[in-house]
């Protein structure tokens, strides 16, 4: 007669977690530990340490396996019902592109003229944006956007950017229904279809099915029951080589592409406040992340902002304290919106940071 261990039992219990999509609990927003423990608990309940087996324990074990699962099942769906809403653990999902030189150059000659001009006064006149919102919606989630949602964003925008004296006057919000758009499947003729306005328009593209672009740069999140999007959103820079004679051909992919469930009172739990539009939207106006280059070397000039401290990881949740970089001055700024912070942990933007947006519409975008 041969001896089963419980060890054997306990790996296979665990292994229904991990082989199943359904139940596997790293999708869900409470401890895998726990959920270990009672898993470990259920298989010494069936087969203890020791345990001899009979004549018949092939089948015996057989049964045992199958009860099993079927109880690993049942308490998994109803830790998930009891749980509410699957959640992402980390925004690490804008698909913004890195700065290229022409950029970095721009911010260069932006600090310089800054310091020698006098003119204080006209760098800090109020800033109003022309914005269209676009409504993307796939057939099956067609009527997931509310109009309630559109304005909720709106007054969060406005919200957010009023400490920069910017704001947004929102000329319309476009619905439209069609598969392909709503998962970014061919972006620049979505955009050639639907962009309104110059080079000056803030165009917004909120998708229900959002996907980088092919060939976009940006953190995975992989997937989750709801959620087949691998990013929450992504806009263009200001791009230096624009100006006012620049036909709308060579800048009809400039906007911001929105994952919809990130709209105030949409699906996506922890980034449903329209904190997504906001970080998008400052990319929009010339800001990098907080954690842009990723280190802590002296070398490393980050955001190129002299008052959001050096960073050199981005935020996952809303931690109550998190330092980078404890040998430079400052903790990192996990309240900043252009930091991968939850929505509920953004509060601000930087006075330099706002001064930064002021300097990049009037040289970039204003008049354009």
């Amino acid at each position: 007669m041969t001896q089963h261990s419980s060890g054997s039992w306990n790996q296979t219990t665990l292994s229904l977690w991990q082989k199943n999509p359904v139940i596997n609990p790293g999708h869900w927003g409470f401890s895998f530990q726990l959920i270990r423990s009672f898993a470990l608990l259920i298989s010494n309940l069936f087969c203890p340490p020791g345990e001899t087996s009979n004549p018949r324990a092939s089948n015996t074990n057989m049964v045992r396996h199958s009860f099993l699962q079927l109880v690993v099942l049942v308490t998994s769906l109803a830790l998930q019902a009891h749980c509410g809403p699957l959640a992402l653990q980390t925004r690490g999902a804008c698909a913004t592109e890195d700065p290229d030189e022409n950029f970095l150059s721009e911010i260069g000659r932006q600090k310089s003229a800054a310091a020698a001009s006098a003119n204080t006064q006209a760098r800090k006149a109020p800033i109003e944006i022309e914005t269209w919102f676009h409504i993307v919606s796939s057939e099956s989630e067609s009527s997931q956007v509310t109009d309630d949602m559109a304005d909720a964003q709106l007054s969060i925008l406005q919200q957010s950017y009023q400490d920069s004296d910017i704001s947004f006057r929102l000329e319309g919000v476009t619905r439209h229904v069609n598969d392909e758009w709503a998962r970014n499947g061919d972006d620049v003729a979505m955009k050639t279809a639907l962009r309104k306005g110059t080079y000056r328009t803030l165009n917004v593209y909120f998708q229900t099915n959002l996907q980088a672009a092919p060939g976009q740069s940006g953190r995975a999140l992989g997937t989750r029951g709801d959620l087949a999007s691998s990013v929450l959103g992504f806009c263009t820079l200001p791009d230096p080589a624009i100006n006012a004679s620049s036909p709308a051909s060579q800048y009809v992919k400039d906007g911001c592409n929105i994952l919809a469930k990130t709209m105030p009172g949409g699906s996506l739990d922890l980034y449903n406040r329209g904190g997504t539009a906001i970080h998008e939207i400052g990319h929009w106006n010339g800001l990098l992340h907080t954690f842009q280059g990723e280190s802590c070397s002296a070398d490393n000039p980050g955001d190129y902002i002299s008052d959001t401290p050096q960073q050199s990881t981005p935020t996952d949740g809303c931690p109550a304290h998190k330092d980078s970089c404890p040998d430079s001055p400052g903790a990192d700024a996990v309240h900043d919106f252009m930091d991968y912070s939850s929505d509920v942990c953004y509060e601000s933007f930087t006075p330099g940071q706002g001064e930064r947006m002021r300097s990049m519409w009037s040289s970039m975008r204003e008049g354009k």
